[in-house]
């Protein structure tokens, strides 16, 4: 409620009277506390300049005695804008937001997330959690209210007997891919060494080992999950069940996950790098791609990236090969005849293939959007070619297959319900100065539509635009089971800050 709401409302009877005094005092807390711990005045509006002076002044040393209390009873530490550390610590991965929390928190377990958590109820404050920074609509970070920041939660331990890895939330895929790397072992991990394994396995989880081993959330085996309330919960298939498919797709909408535990497979050496054609031909190539990849096995792994060049528009396909090298060697040969510019595929540690990242490797501002196409058709083809006809400079396709064991799970066996085989189209427009974001956004949702008609679906993680009608179409026929499952978990929807399932979006 407003302040001027609460004004408005005291002019009522004498218990709406009450009620909105007891509005306006919260709302003043609440303003208060943000105020203070960014070092802002305080200008809620009261009924004369004294009662707000007043206000300020109590306001301002209740939210600074409520701090130190919160910080003293956390093993990690309160980060505030006065802190030398603030800025480096609000960052992202996506510069197109400058948001200013007023307090991050960056948590040394488990019982530092239940305090964080019960502090922002108590205040009322948003509420963002960020892992490794990479969420694309930037829900990583909030204005004004609390961060739950588990970025110095990155231990990984490997049992290599059991072939399980449990790694805390913090963890990024380098972080994984090193632990598991030193006993030859590896899991389905992002393409991108900087991701957050946590945001990645909620939202499903694509990477080079998709078409072997499935998803990243086909490989979890379960999570520590701390709930709005401040339990610290099991979910597995044996332990709350429910939770468990709920998280493996369903993003962070139901608790903060503080570690999870992974299935792990041998994977050593690959044949890995990429093919890079000279501008032109992009509706040959894309067609002898869609061929490529119809007759590929499972070990067999590529995408492709479409862009703008001084030239024209120019195609480059990434693969990655489980195997005896010379079999990766005899699949690619027919778009090696083809004749690419640039030829930069060998044998290399998957270490090595992981670490080459994927297309976007170091910060920057931009938009994003995708869709799901069930197939590369003539009509699709030719859409895709005449938006990178016309892409500012900076603009791209990136087209990642979906095949072999992540389209053999049911979609309604996890929440994560890409499981059809088709091509996951990211459309991505990045810009370095201001003036360029307009175009660029323009662009990605001109091409977001042109492709509209060909799609059966979009995946959460590369979801650069938040709304409800676009949720429901990541989750498809599982949707009003995670509204269900919202509603037990966070009933009240303290975890909005994300692709936010609504609980109330569901009649009851």
């Amino acid at each position: 409620m407003t302040a001027e709401n609460a004004t408005a409302y005291a002019s009522g009877e004498s218990t709406e009277a009450k009620s909105a005094l007891m509005n306006r005092r919260h709302f003043i807390r609440q303003t208060a506390f943000a105020a203070a711990a960014c070092g802002l005045p305080l200008r809620a509006r009261c009924d004369s300049a004294e009662q707000s002076e007043k206000a300020e002044k109590n306001g301002a040393s209740l939210a600074a005695e409520s701090i130190r209390k919160f910080a003293s009873d956390l093993a990690g530490n309160v980060i505030t804008p006065n802190n030398a550390e603030y800025d480096g610590a609000r960052s992202i991965f996506n510069l197109a937001f400058d948001r200013r929390p007023a307090l991050i928190v960056r948590c040394a377990g488990r019982s530092d997330v239940a305090r964080t958590l019960d502090f922002a109820q108590r205040y009322n404050l948003p509420l963002a959690v960020r892992a490794g920074g990479h969420s694309r609509p930037g829900y990583g970070i909030c204005d004004g209210g609390v961060v739950i920041d588990l970025s110095g939660m990155k231990r990984v331990e490997i049992d290599p007997g059991k072939r399980v890895a449990h790694a805390q939330a913090g963890a990024l895929v380098r972080d994984l891919d090193e632990a598991t790397h030193r006993f030859g072992l590896a899991t389905t991990s992002g393409g991108c060494p900087t991701v957050g394994i946590a945001g990645l396995t909620l939202g499903g989880g694509e990477g080079r080992l998709m078409a072997k081993y499935g998803a990243a959330c086909d490989n979890l085996l379960s999570a520590e999950v701390v709930t709005v309330d401040g339990r610290r919960i099991e979910a597995s298939q044996t332990s709350n069940a429910d939770l468990f498919w709920a998280i493996r797709g369903g993003g962070g909408n139901f608790g903060v996950v503080t570690a999870l535990e992974y299935r792990l497979h041998p994977v050593g050496r690959v044949l890995s790098g990429a093919l890079n054609y000279p501008p032109g031909r992009i509706p040959e190539l894309l067609q002898a791609f869609g061929q490529f990849i119809a007759g590929a096995p499972d070990e067999m792994d590529a995408f492709v990236q479409v862009s703008q060049s001084e030239r024209g528009p120019r195609l480059k396909i990434d693969f990655c090969h489980l195997g005896d090298p010379q079999t990766g060697n005899d699949l690619i040969r027919p778009l090696r005849a083809l004749n690419p510019q640039d030829d930069s595929v060998k044998v290399m540690s998957y270490l090595e293939a992981q670490a080459a990242g994927g297309f976007l490797l170091a910060p920057v501002a931009h938009f994003q959007t995708n869709r799901f196409l069930p197939e590369l058709s003539g009509a699709s083809v030719s859409a895709i070619t005449t938006a990178i006809n016309h892409a500012p400079a900076t603009c791209r396709v990136v087209i990642v297959a979906l095949r072999g064991a992540i389209s053999r799970v049911s979609a309604t066996d996890t929440a994560f319900a890409l499981r059809q085989p088709g091509y996951e189209v990211d459309i991505v427009g990045t810009w370095n100065a201001s003036a360029d974001k307009a175009a660029a956004v323009r662009w990605v949702q001109t091409t977001g539509d042109a492709l509209q008609p060909f799609a059966h679906g979009v995946y959460v993680n590369q979801l650069g635009d938040t709304s409800e009608q676009l949720v429901r179409s990541a989750y498809g026929p599982n949707y009003a089971r995670l509204v269900d499952i919202k509603k037990k978990y966070d009933p009240t929807n303290v975890l909005r800050l994300n692709q936010n399932i609504n609980p109330d979006s569901l009649p009851n």
